[in-house]
């Protein structure tokens, strides 16, 4: 991976992380039904990206709408519902099935390979991960998780239908994405959410707030330069590298709510920096393109 791209998904990965801390700061005291904060954050999307819809559809159109599915609505609806209720330190280690179910099905339906070192470095760093995030009795049995399992085997399954889709700029793809995402979330909110008004005058700047980030911040710049970089690299060289999320959700949290800097934080840090580097210096660089 070049350094120029590995600098813009350490970047991405701050936005994710960002986004965890944001969210807590912003409505995590505060009753925001799920489906109307992700209506407002594909609303914003769409402000902003909206005019991309209207360039000639690409080729693979078809398989950019599946993606765009499984990576946007399907995952994003089922993400929110299982946060309802499942802990959220569970969650996190849930999210990183993440990395285990897209290298697999990278390897079986992509052909891809993976040589022993960058295994090996995938592997300790994940390691590093659930380090950081584990805490005692956090994984006990919740329909949350199983919810947020399915949420994550559907990013999975997007992350690599990304690898197969044509020539397509990313910016239609965010564009498609927040559309479908803004249409059935506003189906999902009008249909089983209630107390709109009472929502808007407890937290509506609140929301208004955190829906912004995540539009500008996650969709538009994470999750565009996410699926560039799905279609310029290999699979199990770019999602493994996203594993440095959790480390900077973990640093924000510290330095911007004064959370407690456990030393397991350390431990896992010291795992995963050296390791994410080796995978970004083992997966092959991309031609270079002549203008």
């Amino acid at each position: 991976m070049t350094g120029r791209d590995f600098i813009l998904l350490m970047l991405c990965c701050l936005g994710w992380g960002g986004n965890f801390v944001v969210s807590a700061w912003v409505v995590g005291s505060n009753p925001v039904p799920p489906f109307m904060l992700a209506l407002f954050r594909a609303g914003f999307v769409l402000l902003f990206m909206g005019v991309f819809l209207f360039r000639p559809l690409p080729k693979g159109f078809g398989r950019l709408l599946i993606v765009s599915l499984c990576v946007g609505p399907i995952h994003l609806g089922l993400l929110y519902t299982g946060l309802q209720t499942a802990p959220a330190s569970a969650g996190s280690i849930i999210s990183q099935s993440l990395i285990p179910m897209s290298t697999m099905l990278s390897v079986l339906f992509l052909k891809e390979r993976i040589g022993w070192v960058r295994s090996s470095a995938i592997g300790v760093s994940f390691v590093g991960v659930m380090i950081m995030v584990y805490e005692p009795g956090a994984l006990s049995l919740d329909y949350g998780l199983i919810v947020l399992l399915v949420a994550y085997v559907s990013l999975a399954i997007g992350s690599v239908l990304m690898r197969t889709v044509p020539d397509v700029d990313w910016r239609q793809y965010v564009a498609w994405t927040a559309l479908l995402l803004f249409v059935l979330s506003f189906a999902a909110t009008s249909l089983f959410e209630t107390g709109h008004h009472e929502v808007w005058d407890v937290a509506g700047w609140k929301l208004v707030a955190v829906a912004l980030y995540a539009a500008l911040f996650v969709s538009i710049f994470a999750h565009g330069q996410y699926f560039r970089l799905l279609q310029t690299y290999e699979v199990n060289q770019v999602i493994p590298l996203t594993l440095i999320t959790t480390l900077w959700a973990c640093l924000l949290g510290v330095m911007l709510l004064n959370e407690t800097l456990y030393p397991r934080y350390l431990i896992g840090a010291a795992l995963i920096l050296p390791c994410v580097w080796i995978i970004a210096r083992r997966g092959a660089v991309p031609p270079v393109q002549e203008d």
